[in-house]
């Protein structure tokens, strides 16, 4: 492998989906207003309470950590360099996985059903043995790289699949 890879494409997505934001909200609100009733006002908060340690320990991970992680920093990056496909599905995975060219045997931009076909959105398997990072869309491009099958989610799947041809093919010539 090259240790300096030129990116011919480069696509970051980040959650769209407003469902995902009002969920992920609401927690978060909701903890807020537990930790500021109880721990705050000294008010119990909820039928059966919990310690004002156990609040404040929920406040900080669904009041502040998740939605941070989940609205802040959740990404899926895709590019194409000289050698292959990076995928990395940020803060989930520290370094890219790597879909080298020479392991490709075939790829393809496809629309798909994320729920049907994967049960949502993600790194995600199915019982065919697929495996998927998508974070929102209906769109991709599935590569099959040493026997298996990876779906790349993508809101420009033509044009990433453009790019890869261009590169795959200079690296062959």
């Amino acid at each position: 492998m090259k240790t300096h890879q030129k990116t011919h494409y480069k696509e970051v997505q980040r959650p769209n989906q407003i469902w995902i934001w009002a969920i992920v909200l609401g927690i978060a609100i909701m903890m807020w207003i537990g930790f500021i009733r109880q721990v705050v006002m000294g008010i119990p908060f909820g039928s059966n309470p919990g310690s004002d340690m156990q609040v404040t320990i929920f406040w900080v991970l669904f009041g502040i950590a998740f939605p941070i992680v989940m609205l802040g920093w959740l990404r899926l990056i895709t590019e194409v360099r000289d050698d292959g496909v990076y995928v990395r599905f940020v803060p989930l995975h520290l370094t890219p996985r790597v879909f080298l060219y020479k392991d490709i045997t075939s790829y393809e931009s496809l629309k798909y059903r994320p729920l049907r076909r994967f049960g949502g959105w993600g790194i995600r398997w199915n019982f065919s043995g697929e495996k998927a990072y998508s974070i929102s869309g209906k769109q991709g491009v599935l590569i099959e790289v040493n026997g298996e099958k990876v779906l790349i989610g993508s809101r420009e799947p033509e044009r990433l699949v453009e790019v890869m041809d261009q590169v795959s093919g200079e690296g062959n010539e």
